[in-house]
């Protein structure tokens, strides 16, 4: 096993809203079991931009610290009120992205949760397609 699956254990993935506008807000609801105690627990919800040069991580928000014990299952929510993503040119947005949502104990990062996310052009907007992991 990989340290992230001893980590957590996904039960569950939720992506709202999903099928809009990229800059929209968005929430992220998790339900999981833990492998393993994290005291200071803190989700942290980014947006990878993938260039083909370089990939630029947009900081989303972050959850209220808290405390999990192993073994248990527990559920997570993060959101942010949209993706700010001037000073991107359409070009460098249009393609895929990931929604990162990552498990921290304190400073450490204990497991990313990489949801892919295909951003298309329809009508001038740039329309965002976020896929849960556990449909791979």
């Amino acid at each position: 096993k990989t340290m992230a699956e001893e980590a957590i254990l996904l039960k569950e993935v939720a992506m709202e809203p999903n099928d809009c506008p990229l800059g929209s807000a968005l929430t992220i609801k998790m339900t999981f079991t833990t492998g393993k105690a994290v005291a200071k627990a803190v989700w942290d919800l980014k947006y990878m931009v993938d260039m083909a040069s370089k990939r630029k991580l947009i900081a989303l928000g972050q959850t209220a610290e808290t405390c999990y014990e192993a073994g248990k299952e527990y559920s997570m929510e993060v959101s942010t009120p949209g993706i700010e993503t001037a000073g991107f040119k359409p070009h460098q947005l249009a393609n895929a992205g990931l929604v990162v949502v990552t498990l921290l104990d304190g400073e450490e990062e204990v497991v990313a949760v990489n949801l892919v996310t295909q951003v298309t052009k329809r009508d001038d907007e740039l329309i965002r397609t976020i896929y849960s992991p556990l449909e791979e």
